[in-house]
């Protein structure tokens, strides 16, 4: 976003940069742009004083011209340890720059990297890039053990802070390119444990379990997305889909939350599923580009959730399939603290269980029914190696294979 020379010498006093204002109420309020609060600006929003036609718009106007300057200072790394030169200002300009790679991950994706680079510049963002050697990297390493991070935390913190790296080298100054070049040759050159592969799957048994009793607590989106997730392998956000800044145009599924509008994508929607409800018909997310085709699902096959399916209304067959008691998609991971609360009071279920499990306990019951090519497609995954990853209960199959040894020597 470009800004008029008005912002810095006041030379036109109606100038108010990023000012909104809501129709509805006459009243008006400053916004950042998209660029600074992805880079983790603090202000999200600021009420402004007065409202429509009340003769203070040249007050307001250098309101806002005061929050932007003040704004434009942080972004320049004069505050918040974000210098130039440190890793908090490569940081920043990971999170904010228009060709980062995280503007082109999923809107979920997204957050978690944030939520990762906040915690990379917590501990280093006010250390110099040119100061960080073999040395100060396995400090960092010692002193996450110190304090009793795990061997995931401590792989996924240093994967992310590579990603940083990454960033320096492709978009950086010269000098900020060479350091971040060398840094990736000490990081090749060390040794960062990886973690364990998850070994926790969901069994046919759990999913009927946690499914009779979301049907007991009245949460029947939570038990058809469950549901969903198993026995066609999908993804979370194939289901019920996630929100993301609305941005071009304001149709679609919207919901606004403290000036901040978002647009729910991804999702099932009844569009997508035969007049009949005998199946349903969608071009997975994550693979959307390179196998763009769509997957069609037969509902025949699974009764209970064409059951399910049917018992809803015709009259609200529309838009998402997947609705709250709000009549919108779940936000703030509501399926998942509800999936939380029954797996923690149910004995027979284990604490360890996740939501996602329920996608890799499909993919692991069915390994052994199917040779890995049918189950690749099954998955939706490009390769082989990648369903290998969600395949869970490994000793059953080595077991099976002893047993199939056995018999072929009698």
């Amino acid at each position: 976003m470009l800004f008029d020379k008005s912002l810095w010498d006041d030379s036109d006093p109606t100038y108010a940069p990023c000012i909104k204002h809501r129709k509805d109420r006459g009243s008006y309020f400053w916004r950042p742009p998209k660029k600074y609060l992805d880079a983790g600006y603090a202000i999200k929003t600021y009420k402004l004083e007065g409202t429509a036609g009340d003769g203070r718009d040249m007050e307001r106007a250098r309101h806002c011209r005061l929050l932007t300057r003040e704004m434009l200072d942080w972004f320049e790394g004069e505050t918040n340890g974000r210098k130039p030169g440190t890793w908090g200002w490569l940081i920043g300009r990971y999170v904010s720059d228009e060709y980062s790679s995280i503007q082109e991950v999923q809107p979920s994706t997204r957050k978690k990297y944030k939520e990762w680079m906040k915690r990379i510049e917590n501990a280093i963002g006010e250390v110099l890039i040119d100061q960080t050697d073999f040395e100060r990297m396995m400090g960092w390493r010692k002193n996450m053990q110190g304090n009793g991070r795990s061997v995931d935390y401590i792989s996924r913190w240093f994967t992310h802070f590579m990603i940083v790296v990454s960033h320096g080298i492709k978009a950086g100054d010269p000098d900020t390119q060479s350091h971040c070049v060398r840094i990736k040759t000490i990081r090749g050159e060390m040794r960062i444990q990886s973690p364990a592969a998850r070994s926790q799957a969901i069994t046919w048994d759990q999913v009927e379990t946690v499914v009779a009793e979301a049907d007991k607590r009245g949460w029947p989106q939570l038990a058809l997305s469950v549901l969903l997730r198993f026995e066609f392998m999908l993804r979370g956000v194939d289901v019920y889909g996630e929100w993301e800044p609305a941005e071009g145009g304001r149709g679609g599924v919207l919901f606004e939350h403290k000036g901040t509008v978002k647009r729910w994508v991804k999702g099932l929607t009844w569009e997508m599923i035969a007049s009949d409800v005998s199946s349903f018909e969608k071009v997975i997310s994550k693979t959307a580009k390179s196998l763009p085709e769509p997957y069609t699902f037969d509902l025949n096959d699974v009764p209970d959730i064409r059951r399910r399916l049917l018992s809803i209304p015709e009259a609200e067959r529309v838009g998402p399939v997947i609705k709250m008691d709000d009549g919108l998609p779940p936000r703030s991971e509501k399926l998942t603290k509800q999936f939380k609360a029954i797996v923690r009071d149910h004995p027979d279920l284990s604490d360890e269980l996740r939501l996602s499990d329920n996608r890799s306990g499909g993919i692991t019951e069915s390994k052994d029914l199917v040779e890995p090519m049918t189950l690749r497609d099954a998955a939706q995954h490009k390769m082989v190696s990648t369903t290998d990853r969600y395949v869970r209960a490994r000793s059953a199959a080595a077991n099976k294979v002893v047993s199939l040894r056995q018999k072929n020597r009698q």
